[in-house]
């Protein structure tokens, strides 16, 4: 079976210790016998790839992903909470940034600057930005330059280092980051944020049986409870889990495609 939690950049003991507790506990529950189960979180290089596989029990993905390229192979298990503003019951949004030194105040001050992008999938980095300026839009492109970074790290490192002039970055992301590599977070500033959606997904496979969607449900609820994995979820930023429906995330869809017609950059 195939288990990862690819989307945050977690610190890996927390996220081992995590697994472990998860791990014993699916194997109690008759979820997966010790063979079948990894002892270690996977790393996938190609995160479609790994989504898409029968033998996936959990991983976490994308909004925009869960109901475009991922529908009908996937199933919905809930979501996670976090300890970041607007994340605690389960939404997220993203922060758009920009250099510290940069004097505009208003993103329709940034038409005609250079913007960095994580990747054309993302809700947080794109689809999101996309909605956001789209009351600015006049038909024409926003920005005068799009350069897709391969990740919300790189985007702002872009940002910090004057490749790019604004960005939006997933704001559980974001906080993590800043943690990691303040050096880059000291020169930048958030200019706003985007309107709040669903969190990101966790999933399993179509495969999964309904039994075991809803022990594994149960196993992720009851582990916010856990004492002993307190201090691993307070490093991670979860404060809890819930249960989610699949029409949740069709506004993200319905937006996308609402705005389908707008040109972040020529």
């Amino acid at each position: 079976m195939r288990v990862s939690l690819p989307m945050y950049p977690l610190d890996d003991r927390a996220s081992h210790t995590y697994w472990c507790w998860l791990r014993d506990r699916l194997v109690s529950a008759g979820l997966g016998q010790e063979h079948e189960l990894p002892l270690q979180l996977a790393a996938p290089g190609d995160y479609f790839s790994h989504w898409q596989q029968p033998d996936l029990l959990l991983s976490q993905t994308c909004g925009y992903p869960l109901v475009t390229l991922l529908q009908g192979q996937v199933q919905l298990v809930g979501v996670f909470h976090y300890h970041v503003a607007g994340c605690e019951h389960g939404d997220y949004h993203s922060d758009i940034v920009v250099r510290h030194d940069d004097s505009r105040q208003t993103l329709a001050q940034f038409r005609g600057t250079r913007v960095a992008c994580n990747e054309p999938h993302s809700q947080s980095g794109y689809h999101a930005l996309r909605t956001t300026i789209a009351p600015l839009s006049d038909g024409t492109p926003f920005f005068s330059q799009l350069r897709f970074s391969g990740s919300h790290h790189a985007s702002a490192r872009q940002v910090a280092a004057g490749e790019a002039d604004i960005a939006a970055l997933d704001c559980v992301s974001a906080a993590l980051l800043r943690q990691r590599d303040p050096a880059t977070f000291s020169r930048l500033r958030l200019l706003q944020r985007t309107a709040p959606t669903p969190g990101l997904p966790l999933i399993t496979s179509q495969r999964t049986a309904p039994a075991q969607l809803a022990a594994l449900q149960g196993l992720l609820a009851d582990s916010m409870q856990e004492p002993t994995l307190a201090a691993a979820l307070a490093t991670m930023g979860i404060l809890g889990f819930s249960r989610r429906q699949l029409a949740d995330y069709q506004c993200i869809r319905q937006q996308a495609e609402r705005h389908a017609g707008i040109v972040l950059a020529a």
